[in-house]
């Protein structure tokens, strides 16, 4: 009777010491992992442990993105997404991956999403008025550059090419004080563009525009319409 007990115990002894099988967890990443990212950037999102062959649909903020995305049949999916376009400013934005065969598998990633803008105050005054200049989202180099173009059949494509400052954080942030013209500006449209080289190219693909309208008025030369241009 006790060989009988000490063999029971020893086989249920045996029996816990087996792992359990792990529940199947689905899996979410980002690629490039980066602490910040530019509004309209390409990010890819490879995914793991979802149904093989089954249909998973991604969502934004609760919002659904486009039509469904099928693993593969080792349950793996590599879904590409284009960042969407800020007015300005920065927000942190999650991405959710949902199997539509078992819905508890599902799997999350959060990016930082900034901008690519400019903000140029005071709005109004003098054209060699000192201005604010604070801008964001500007990735690829480390210095912050202004062109200023004058507008028009002969002139245009002429810049005046000036630094602005270092370019710092993650987000890609710049603020300093700037004078973008002189007193003696003459009257006219102008283009301004920022971005982060040195020699001006209208087709630079991160950039920022303006138009500013420099006129005079009872012999006095005022600055307008610092409006954004494409």
């Amino acid at each position: 009777m006790r060989n009988s007990t000490a063999a029971a115990l020893a086989i249920a002894a045996a029996m816990l010491a087996v792992p359990t099988a792990a529940a199947a967890e689905a899996t979410l990443n980002v690629d490039p992992v980066t602490a910040c990212y530019r509004e309209h950037s390409a990010v890819h999102l490879p995914g793991a442990g979802f149904t093989p062959n089954g249909d998973v649909v991604f969502t934004r903020d609760g919002t659904p993105l486009g039509d469904p995305i099928a693993a593969d049949g080792g349950g793996q999916l590599f879904a590409r997404l284009i960042l969407p376009s800020l007015v300005s400013g920065q927000t942190r934005l999650t991405y959710v991956a949902t199997d539509q065969t078992d819905t508890s598998l599902a799997a999350q990633v959060s990016l930082l999403v900034t901008a690519t803008n400019v903000v140029l105050t005071p709005v109004g005054g003098a054209p060699n008025r000192l201005l604010t200049i604070r801008a964001r989202g500007f990735f690829g180099g480390p210095t912050l550059y202004a062109h200023v173009v004058r507008k028009g059949k002969k002139r245009d494509g002429k810049a005046r090419n000036m630094r602005i400052g270092a370019i710092t954080g993650a987000c890609k942030r710049v603020k300093a004080r700037k004078r973008l013209f002189k007193r003696t500006t003459a009257a006219g449209h102008y283009r301004v563009q920022f971005d982060t080289f040195r020699r001006y190219e209208a087709t630079r693909s991160i950039k920022t525009r303006f138009t500013i309208t420099v006129y005079r008025r009872a012999g006095t030369a005022r600055a307008a319409g610092l409006s954004p241009a494409s």
